[in-house]
């Protein structure tokens, strides 16, 4: 009469089979959460760069030659930010540029350019 079970060389390699495509799961969900995190630190810099440009366009008392930088939060993360006014006279423009930066980190997120056109 002969046993009907897995022998233990069978269960051992299906427990090897299993464990294998655990670990690879487990790091899949890994990399996932960390690029989404990675992600909404992009939009969320996006999103303070965009914020800091308007504030320069529309304040004519923003609007000044220098250099200017702050910190900020945006939904729960702080931001550096560093904002550079260039005036060119004889054109009438004046180049704004915003850059937004990770605050624990100091990793560059975001970068904004524009010109605008300046009363005289």
């Amino acid at each position: 009469m002969r046993d009907r079970g897995f022998t233990l060389a069978e269960v051992l390699v299906a427990l090897m089979v299993f464990s294998t495509a655990a670990i690879g799961l487990a790091h899949l969900v890994n990399e996932t959460t960390a690029n989404a995190r990675h992600t909404r630190s992009l939009a969320l810099a996006g999103i303070e760069a965009d914020n800091r440009l308007v504030e320069a366009v529309t304040s004519p008392e923003v609007l000044r030659a220098g250099s200017m930088s702050g910190q900020s939060e945006q939904r729960g993360q702080s931001f550096e930010w560093v904002r550079q006014i260039e005036v060119r006279e004889p054109e009438g423009l004046a180049g704004i540029r915003v850059i937004v930066s990770d605050a624990t980190t100091g990793q560059q997120l975001a970068m904004r350019d524009t010109l605008v056109k300046v009363a005289p």
